[in-house]
């Protein structure tokens, strides 16, 4: 059993992370096997994200210090593990969530988390799991950016062509 200093050393330390984090994710771990949490652990840390299996009251108590104040952990019925990404949410979100995907059967739930100090519920994490990488948004903003003034070059063609092909009619009928 922890003594009241080693808990109040890993509320703040717990603390400082939510704070540096730009996301935490909260999941239900309570069926993984411990091979399981092993697999995704280490893909999580590969992607310099971290998970930390934390009692329900000493979150409440992280949460309140990290100045998320109305948010009611005992909610959830299962034991919790947080996720915390330190760079953009979506890399956390995809890497839990394709985790979730392995274990159809089992019961590994994602119960939502906080982007920006916000709640976001499971099925926001989901979305976001399931949005393209941030290269691949920008590319696709590329494309639709450059392909604008060629749909503009080609309408103002067609406009010159129609004149060309008006003016010609007209210099045929007059001979």
């Amino acid at each position: 059993m922890l003594t009241r200093q080693q808990k109040s050393q890993i509320i703040e330390d717990l603390t400082k992370k939510t704070k540096e984090s730009q996301s935490v994710l909260m999941v239900d771990f309570t069926s993984l096997k411990v091979s399981e949490a092993n697999t995704l652990r280490k893909s999580l840390r590969e992607s310099n994200i971290e998970m930390k299996a934390v009692k329900k009251t000493l979150v409440q108590r992280i949460l309140k210090n990290a100045g998320i104040k109305d948010f009611n952990i005992f909610q959830f019925p299962a034991s919790i593990a947080l996720i915390f990404s330190p760079e953009e949410g979506m890399v956390a979100s995809k890497s839990v969530y394709d985790f979730s995907k392995k274990l159809k059967d089992r019961s590994f739930k994602i119960l939502g988390g906080f982007m920006g100090g916000k709640f976001i519920n499971s099925e926001m994490v989901v979305t976001l799991a399931k949005l393209p990488s941030r290269e691949v948004l920008l590319s696709q903003l590329l494309y639709v950016l450059n392909s604008m003034p060629r749909a503009l070059v080609g309408v103002l063609q067609g406009n010159l062509r129609k004149l060309v092909f008006a003016l010609d009619a007209i210099a045929k009928a007059k001979k």
